[in-house]
C-alpha cells in the first residue's frame, strides 16, 4: 500500500465564465465492480451515480500516467451545466483527445459529439474515449482533451503529461 498526493481544485462553478468540466481521468485499466474490495457503499443508487462506473466496470485512474504500447488508453471527463439549445433543450458538445510530441500531433481520436445529459446525474454530460497505443512510438506525450460547447460558445483544452513505454 502507498499514498499519492496531487493538487485538486474545485472551481467556483457559479462564478466561472468558462466551460465547466471535471479533471480528465487517464487510465489503462477497468475492473468489475463485483471484484472491488473495501467499498463502503455498494447500493445500486450509489453505483449508478458513480462517474467512473459504467456497465458494471469501474475505470481505475492511473496515478503515474505511464502506459505501455500494448494497452488501451481510456480518457473520461464530464462537462457540467452545458448550455442547452433554447428550442430542443439539449446540449451540443464536441470533444477529441490528442497526443502531442515535439509540438506535433502524434495521434488524434475520432471526435465525439454529445447531445444528451447523463440520466442518473442531472446537469452532467460525459465523454469516454478508448485510444489504442500500439501505433505510437515509446516516449513522452502531452495529452490534450479539446472540448467545445457549440451552444454556449465556450471551450476548454486541459492538458496532462503521459509516458508510453515499449
Amino acid at each position: 500500500m502507498g499514498t499519492f498526493e496531487t493538487k485538486f481544485t474545485v472551481p467556483d462553478l457559479a462564478q466561472t465564465k468558462t466551460l465547466k468540466m471535471s479533471s480528465v481521468v487517464w487510465s489503462s485499466q477497468k475492473e468489475a465492480v463485483a471484484a472491488a474490495v473495501g467499498t463502503a457503499d455498494n447500493s445500486k443508487k450509489t453505483l449508478a451515480q458513480h462517474p467512473l462506473i459504467q456497465n458494471g466496470q469501474k475505470l481505475v485512474p492511473s496515478i503515474t500516467r505511464v502506459f505501455r504500447k500494448d494497452q488501451i488508453l481510456f480518457a473520461y471527463f464530464e462537462v457540467y451545466d452545458p448550455t442547452l439549445d433554447p428550442d430542443s433543450k439539449v446540449p451540443n458538445l464536441q470533444a477529441e483527445v490528442d497526443l502531442i510530441t515535439g509540438g506535433k500531433k502524434a495521434l488524434s481520436s475520432q471526435p465525439v459529439r454529445v447531445n444528451k445529459m447523463e440520466s442518473s446525474r442531472p446537469g452532467v454530460a460525459a465523454f469516454n474515449f478508448q485510444i489504442p497505443l500500439s501505433r505510437l512510438p515509446a516516449g513522452r506525450y502531452i495529452s490534450q482533451a479539446s472540448v467545445i460547447d457549440e451552444n454556449g460558445k465556450k471551450f476548454s483544452f486541459p492538458r496532462n503529461s503521459i509516458v508510453v513505454l515499449p
